[in-house]
C-alpha cells in the first residue's frame, strides 16, 4: 500500500494513468452502423430511414441481359422499377411503393483499363474504392469523385456529384461514354456528342431515365500534393479563393466554417492541396484512422454550447496538424466517414447542401446568422458542421445546381423525430432555402425533402423540360421513385 501511495505522487505515473484511462474510453466507444437498406421482405429505407416504404421485391443485378428482360417485362405488366446502390441518398430516390428495386451492388466489374489513354470502363455498381484499387498500381487517379470512396459509380453519377478538385467540373464531365439500358428496354452505347442528349438527363437524373450499365471514365496522374491549411475570417474567404483560382499550383481545396457559439460563422479553416511536381511512388490506399477519437470529439460537439466550442478547437488542432504534410491524389479522395455514424433513438442526422454564387458568399453568410441559432445547446435543431466546396458552372445536366460558379455549403444537421420536431426542422430549412434563393443560389436534391415544391421549381427552373423528357423517353413511367412522385410528377 505505501508503494502505491508513493507512486501516486509521481507525475509520470499519474500521467500514465490518465493516458490509459483516456485510451480505455476511446477503445470502448461503440462505432454504430445505421440500419437501413434493401430487404426481401418488410420495409425498405435509405440512409436516414425517414421514408420507409414497402416494395414488391428486390432483384439483385446479375447481368445486362437479365436486367433488360426485367425492364421489358415491366413495360408490359405496368411494374415500376427503382435503382439502388449503397443508398446514401436521403429522399426516397432508390425505391417506390410496391415497386421492384434493382440492387446494383453486385454489378461491379472493371471491364477495361487503358493506362496510355488514361481511361477505365467499369460497371455502375462498383464503388470508387474499387476503381482506385484497380488504377493505383499504374500511378493514376480519378479526375473527380466525392470526398469519400464509399459510393457507387452509378449512384454518384445519378446525383451528379462534385468533389474537392477545383480544376475540373462535376463528375459528369469526366465520363467519355456510357452503356445505358433505356426505359423501353434498349441497350445503347452513348458518347458525349450523342444527338439524343441522354447524358443530360441520366446524369443528375436520379435513376429516372434508365439503368447505367457501365461508364468509361477519364483518369489523371496520381500526383503528390503538399497540404496547406490556414485560419481565416469569413469575410476574407471570397478574396482568398479568388486569388487561389488565379494561381495554378493548387489542385484541390475545401474549407470548414465554425458553428461554435464563440466564433459562429465568423471563422473558417481552408485546406489546400498544392502540386509538388512529383508523382506518387508505390503508395497504398489509406484506411480509416483515429475513428474512435474522431467520434469522441464529434459526440461532444453534438451536445452544443461550450462543447461545440471544444469540438471546433479540436478541429482547429487537427487541421493545423495537416499543414505541410504530403498526400497523394488518391488518398486525398478518401476522407474518413465511419466516425460520423449516428444511431441515437428518437433522433436523426441529415445532410443538406446549399449552393450560392461565389461573389455573394460574404453577404449570404452574414444574413444566415439571422436564420439559424448561434447557440443550439437547448435547441432541438442543431447544426454540427458546415464544409465549403467549389462547384464550377455546369452546362451539361438538366437539373443543374451550379448555374454559375458556386460555393456548396455541405451541412450536417441533427433533429428529433417527433412531429413538432420535424416541423421545426422543416421550417428552419425552408427559411434557409429562401435565403439561398434570394442570393441566386440553389439546394442539392439527393437529400430529404424538406423544401416545398415551389422552392424546388424556383431552384430548378428546367424541371418542366425534365418532366417532358421523362414522359417522352419513358412513356410507361417504368422508372419511378419517391423523389419524382413528390416533386416532379
Amino acid at each position: 500500500m505505501p508503494k502505491i501511495t508513493e507512486l501516486l505522487k509521481k507525475p509520470w505515473f499519474l500521467g500514465s494513468l490518465v493516458v490509459l484511462f483516456v485510451g480505455a474510453i476511446c477503445w470502448n466507444i461503440p462505432i454504430e452502423k445505421r440500419k437501413y437498406g434493401l430487404s426481401q421482405s418488410g420495409l425498405v429505407t435509405d440512409y436516414t430511414g425517414l421514408l420507409p416504404e414497402r416494395v414488391e421485391k428486390v432483384v439483385i443485378a446479375k447481368n445486362r441481359n437479365d436486367l433488360q428482360r426485367i425492364v421489358k417485362k415491366a413495360n408490359k405488366n405496368g411494374q415500376k422499377i427503382s435503382i439502388a446502390g449503397l443508398q446514401h441518398s436521403q429522399g426516397g430516390h432508390t425505391y417506390y411503393k410496391d415497386g421492384v428495386v434493382l440492387d446494383m451492388r453486385t454489378f461491379n466489374r472493371v471491364l477495361e483499363f487503358n493506362k496510355q489513354e488514361k481511361k477505365i470502363r467499369v460497371e455502375a455498381g462498383a464503388t470508387w474504392e474499387n476503381v482506385q484499387e484497380a488504377i493505383l498500381p499504374y500511378g493514376l487517379a480519378l479526375k473527380v469523385t466525392q470526398s469519400q470512396s464509399i459510393f457507387t459509380i452509378g449512384g454518384s453519377l445519378s446525383v451528379n456529384a462534385h468533389g474537392r478538385d477545383i480544376r475540373f467540373g462535376p463528375l459528369a464531365e469526366t465520363v467519355k461514354e456510357m452503356t445505358l439500358l433505356t426505359p423501353k428496354g434498349e441497350i445503347k452505347k452513348i458518347t458525349r456528342d450523342d444527338p439524343g442528349e441522354w447524358m443530360k438527363y441520366v446524369f443528375g437524373g436520379y435513376g429516372l431515365f434508365g439503368v447505367i450499365l457501365d461508364v468509361t471514365l477519364e483518369l489523371t496522374e496520381d500526383d503528390l500534393y503538399t497540404i496547406h491549411t490556414q485560419k481565416l475570417k469569413t469575410s476574407e474567404y471570397e478574396s482568398y479563393f479568388n486569388r487561389l483560382m488565379k494561381q495554378s499550383n493548387t489542385a484541390m481545396h475545401y474549407a470548414r466554417v465554425s458553428v461554435a457559439p464563440s466564433s459562429f460563422l465568423d471563422e473558417m479553416y481552408v485546406i489546400d492541396y498544392n502540386y509538388t511536381g512529383k508523382q506518387a511512388q508505390k503508395t497504398s490506399l489509406k484506411k480509416e484512422q483515429g475513428v474512435r477519437l474522431s467520434k469522441l470529439a464529434l459526440d461532444l460537439g453534438r451536445r452544443g454550447g461550450a462543447l461545440e466550442d471544444l469540438f471546433w478547437k479540436s478541429q482547429q488542432i487537427y487541421i493545423s496538424s495537416l499543414d505541410g504534410k504530403e498526400i497523394t491524389r488518391n488518398n486525398a479522395m478518401r476522407s474518413e466517414s465511419t466516425f460520423m455514424e449516428y444511431t441515437k433513438p428518437g433522433r436523426v442526422e441529415v445532410l443538406q447542401e446549399f449552393f450560392v454564387p461565389v461573389q455573394a458568399y460574404e453577404d449570404y453568410i452574414n444574413e444566415l446568422k439571422q436564420v439559424i441559432p448561434m447557440n443550439d445547446k437547448k435547441e432541438d435543431f442543431k447544426v454540427h458542421n458546415i464544409t465549403v466546396r467549389y462547384a464550377a458552372n455546369d452546362n451539361l445536366t438538366s437539373l443543374n445546381y451550379a448555374k454559375e460558379d458556386m460555393f456548396g455549403l455541405v451541412v450536417l444537421i441533427q433533429h428529433g423525430l417527433k412531429e413538432k420536431e420535424i416541423e421545426n426542422a422543416t421550417s428552419l430549412i425552408q427559411k434557409w432555402t429562401n435565403l439561398t434563393l434570394k442570393y441566386g443560389g440553389t439546394y442539392y436534391l439527393p437529400y430529404y425533402r424538406y423544401q416545398t415544391k415551389k422552392q424546388f421549381r424556383k431552384s430548378y427552373p428546367k424541371w418542366q423540360k425534365f418532366a417532358d423528357e421523362k414522359q417522352k423517353r419513358d412513356p410507361n413511367h417504368v422508372f419511378q421513385n419517391l423523389f419524382y412522385e413528390h416533386y416532379v410528377k
